[in-house]
């Protein structure tokens, strides 16, 4: 039986408690019905949030801080079906706490392995994420990590740059993380136009990629090192590779 979900910690949630309620565990919870087959028997779990709302208080009160924070960090971990390992681990936890601290079992071994893939892109997204000016003045800058890092970013940038007002925009997710000086807030977004640069913003990113290309020693330029430090995968939104 393979269990599909809209997607929402929500509708994890209520997974979680059918499993427990029809003492049955799916061989698959998934998002993504793409890759089923006609043969396949799958059950649709229609997310409940009065549920949803009791087996998260019940999580609040049963697990330390730290536990809490990892079962957030792995939701956030979208690039990989991490949500059957996630069921079970929070299984064990509510069967017996010690069981999640016993790295050699398999499924606490994934989930902490989730986990550090996680903050590593987050650790990432520090360095690599990219600021423009905008027309009114605001920063803006557009990220499409390999994860869902973005709620758990803003904070970061905050305190970077607490003094201005910017905008993250997750392209690859469909959201936009927004700070007003005041309020830090996270925003579904549909569509967006492409937002007018100030004046000076292209004079600004052509003084940055010149000293990127002029200060290396080219006798000392190790591709393959530059590669490992900053990976493919991050450099299409950065304004020093951009051609």
């Amino acid at each position: 039986m393979i269990w599909t979900y809209d997607g929402s910690f929500e509708g994890f949630l209520t997974s979680l408690h059918r499993s427990y309620i029809y003492k049955y565990i799916p061989e698959k919870l998934t998002m993504d019905s793409a890759g089923l087959t006609l043969l396949d028997e799958r059950e649709i779990i229609e997310t409940d949030f009065e549920t949803a709302a009791k087996v998260s208080k019940s999580i609040n009160e049963r697990f330390p801080k730290k536990i809490l924070e990892r079962i957030f960090h792995v939701f956030l971990c979208d690039d990989m079906p991490f949500e059957l390992d996630l069921l079970l681990y929070l299984r064990m936890g509510f069967k017996d706490l010690s069981l999640i601290h016993d790295l050699s079992h398999p499924v606490v071994y994934a989930v902490e392995g989730y986990q550090k893939r996680l903050l590593t892109t987050i650790h990432k997204m520090y360095a690599f994420t990219r600021f423009e000016m905008l027309d009114d003045g605001m920063l803006y800058a557009k990220i499409a990590p390999p994860r869902n890092v973005l709620p758990l970013i803003g904070k970061h940038f905050v305190k970077r740059l607490k003094s201005e007002h910017f905008i993250i925009h997750d392209i690859k997710r469909g959201l936009i993380c927004v700070w007003d000086g005041q309020n830090l807030q996270l925003h579904p977004i549909l569509e967006a136009s492409e937002p007018t640069l100030h004046e000076d913003e292209k004079h600004f990113q052509k003084l940055w990629k010149t000293f990127f290309d002029t200060v290396a020693i080219e006798s000392r330029k190790n591709y393959k090192v530059q590669r490992n430090f900053v990976p493919l995968l991050y450099r299409e939104l950065m304004s020093e590779f951009k051609s």
